[in-house]
């Protein structure tokens, strides 16, 4: 089997755990066996998301280095791109600063409120963004990276699509209209 096929492979079982596992009916079936809700269960999916990604992550790591390179930068174009991803860093952190990462990771419980401030002002989505800025934003891209970086656009498209979904049913006509006021991850420029 070729790097291409394995790595979509095991991307597509770790995109399948994650998102089983965010999935209500089986939040209320992990509710029933194990008694695990709330910040508890966020935090056994926090724990269980780092070690399902460990396939694809170790796989493209040992075998990227064997992919042809198809965009090598150097010289000034390669510090700007690579400040964008240092950019792409600071508003993934950011974002999880503003919501809170210890209620993200499962440590405490996490408030059910919509935050449509700060970061969440510009776009509904800036961790979404700040990770699609962070892995692509790279000096040398190989075909295996590329691979990659298109599957985890897709799956955080995936991603974005669930959870709109989830937040418009939480709240309601309070989501629609932040909705229709804010873009979803690319910002307006005014």
């Amino acid at each position: 089997m070729n790097a291409y096929v394995t790595l979509s492979l095991l991307f597509g079982l770790f995109a399948f755990v994650h998102s089983l596992t965010a999935a209500d009916f089986f939040k209320r079936r992990v509710d029933v066996t194990l008694r695990l809700r709330g910040a508890r269960y966020r935090l056994f999916y926090t724990l269980l998301s780092f070690p399902s990604a460990m396939p694809f992550v170790a796989y493209w790591l040992v075998k990227r280095g064997e992919t042809p390179v198809l965009l090598s930068l150097a010289g000034f174009t390669a510090m700007l791109v690579l400040l964008v991803k240092l950019a792409g860093a600071a508003i993934l952190a950011a974002s999880l600063l503003q919501t809170g990462i210890a209620e993200f990771l499962g440590l405490k419980p996490e408030q059910k409120r919509l935050v449509t401030s700060g970061l969440y002002a510009k776009v509904r989505h800036p961790m979404y963004l700040g990770a699609i800025l962070f892995i692509w934003a790279t000096p040398e891209l190989r075909s295996l990276d590329a691979l990659l970086y298109i599957l985890a656009t897709l799956y955080f498209a995936f991603g974005i699509y669930m959870e709109e979904h989830r937040l418009s049913k939480e709240f309601g006509d309070a989501y629609e209209s932040y909705r229709s006021r804010v873009p979803a991850i690319i910002p307006r420029l005014k």
